[in-house]
């Protein structure tokens, strides 16, 4: 059966990975949202449908679904993917950054979700995945607010997870760690925050070159797409899936060690990987 499936944050990284990959091999309706509308094109020449859109802004996520929902159909399928990375000191970063990384990241994403449950639920069917990453479990210094997203979405996911699972709902969580998108260039080109007071400037630094090298040397997206796919179509599927070596790794460290030997251990690692 065709399905109407709707990706948000397709102008790159994931969505636009997911989208492609639906429309080459899927007879699915592809729906794709961004920001940027010139960047969906690629994916509109290759017959998706293109919807773009502010994520901080609700009145536009709404509008979006209910055109969707008026040309198309109710949406069987979404992916809440739209995101972004800002890393710097807790006390430097900017409150304006800091809002924006939260209105995209957590508030987008949740109104994303509110917007296509409605249908959802009268139809008794339908199927929610979040993008959420690594960080979800683990923070580290200069990831501070960027984690606190992630910390969010997962605590959202699973009040969801629960609260529609009987209504034939599923809710599914994708965790990768790093992996080579334009995700990891972009925050530390336009999303890092270097530190003015000399106190964090060792630190960051450090951050910066350990984050770049990871990004080098990270895997390639097709895993962590197909994983995509498959919590987007296959009809049993998993809570939670964690995509990479990373993800389980550090989650595990997370969990096994007191704060400070994890403290002791991520600032190992930083300092060794360059």
């Amino acid at each position: 059966m065709t399905k109407v499936i709707w990706i948000t944050g397709a102008s790159s990284g994931f969505g636009m990975a997911v989208a492609m990959k639906l429309l080459k091999d899927t007879d699915h309706v592809i729906c794709v949202s961004a920001r940027r509308a010139h960047l969906l094109e690629v994916l509109v020449r290759q017959g998706a449908k293109a919807y773009p859109f502010d994520i901080t802004k609700t009145a536009e996520i709404e509008r979006v679904q209910r055109t969707i929902e008026k040309e198309l159909g109710p949406v069987d399928a979404v992916l809440v993917n739209a995101g972004f990375g800002v890393y710097g000191p807790i006390e430097e970063v900017p409150e304006e950054a800091i809002r924006r990384q939260f209105e995209v990241n957590v508030f987008g994403a949740v109104e994303t979700i509110r917007a296509v449950l409605p249908s959802m639920r009268s139809q008794k069917a339908g199927r929610i995945v979040l993008t959420s990453s690594s960080a979800a479990h683990v923070s580290s210094a200069g990831m501070g607010y960027y984690a606190a997203t992630k910390h969010s979405i997962k605590a959202i996911g699973t009040a969801l997870r629960q609260e529609v699972g009987n209504l034939g709902i599923d809710v599914v969580m994708v965790e990768p760690g790093v992996v080579k998108t334009a995700f990891g260039q972009i925050a530390m080109d336009e999303n890092y925050m270097a530190p003015k007071t000399p106190d964090y400037q060792a630190q960051m630094r450090d951050l910066k070159t350990f984050m770049l090298k990871a990004f080098e040397r990270a895997p390639d997206v097709d895993h962590t797409r197909d994983i995509m796919v498959k919590a987007l179509l296959k009809e049993h599927v998993s809570p939670v899936y964690r995509t990479t070596r990373g993800s389980f790794a550090l989650g595990f460290l997370s969990r096994m060690f007191p704060a400070k030997i994890y403290d002791a251990i991520v600032k190992q690692a930083i300092g060794r990987l360059y």
